[in-house]
């Protein structure tokens, strides 16, 4: 189930006024609630802020748990794409993209009773520093079994190249969600129609609205706002 963003917006207008910090624009309340689901898409996925030197390695990251998971499971994207003859997949066909999961290749063979087969393996994908490595060398040149993927700025690169099909699994960027609203009696009034609800399951509600709540606090300067919505995060709710 997804978040409604009338319920978000009327929840954080009861926050912002429970505590005594007034009225909250719609305009604030849009640019607030986008920059909290990615913030909480940033953390959920892997946060490099956490990193420690030598270990790159985060509190929490994409996949580390089920939980981590079924929260991100709205943005995962699975597509099979044909490679070009080089190899390679421009960026332009997945303008969705914003980071990879997994990547399998795939290829055809006739077997003994001439009935083709289609056999998926992972691609490993490594450094640009890496690649050439790779290929000079007798033990570690990709083959269809064991392929690998390079990424750069405007294409995706496999070798070997005669690999034509891949799968690719990854995550996209979490849709804008806006609270539309028209004017009566200079008083601004929710319009569902042209409203877009957030796709995070409902059980992040809490997790999203305090992030908002916590934009719009340094925004108005209202340290009342700032403390509730830090206090809220460390307490997990």
């Amino acid at each position: 189930m997804a978040i409604n963003i009338d319920e978000l917006y009327n929840f954080v207008q009861f926050i912002a006024n429970k505590e005594q910090s007034g009225y909250v624009k719609p305009s604030q309340f849009n640019l607030a609630v986008d920059r909290a689901q990615m913030q909480l898409f940033m953390e959920r996925y892997n946060n490099p802020a956490e990193y420690q030197p030598g270990r790159p390695i985060p509190r929490v990251s994409y996949q580390q748990t089920q939980k981590i998971s079924d929260d991100l499971l709205p943005f995962i994207r699975i597509r099979t794409y044909t490679l070009n003859a080089q190899g390679r997949l421009r960026w332009t066909r997945v303008n969705d993209y914003m980071h990879i999961s997994s990547i399998r290749g795939h290829y055809e063979y006739t077997d003994d009773c001439g009935e083709t087969v289609t056999l998926r393996k992972r691609v490993k994908v490594v450094d640009d520093a890496e690649v050439s490595d790779y290929l000079n060398s007798p033990i570690t040149m990709p083959t269809v079994d064991y392929p690998i993927a390079a990424i750069y700025n405007d294409f995706l690169q496999i070798y070997p190249v005669t690999v034509e099909f891949i799968d690719l699994t990854y995550l996209t960027r979490p849709p804008v969600g806006e609270w539309a609203w028209n004017v009566a009696n200079n008083q601004p009034v929710y319009d569902a129609t042209a409203s877009t609800d957030l796709v995070w399951s409902d059980e992040l509600f809490n997790e999203i609205a305090i992030r908002i709540l916590s934009f719009i606090g340094i925004n108005l300067r209202e340290m009342s706002i700032s403390q509730y919505s830090e206090t809220k995060k460390q307490q997990g709710i």
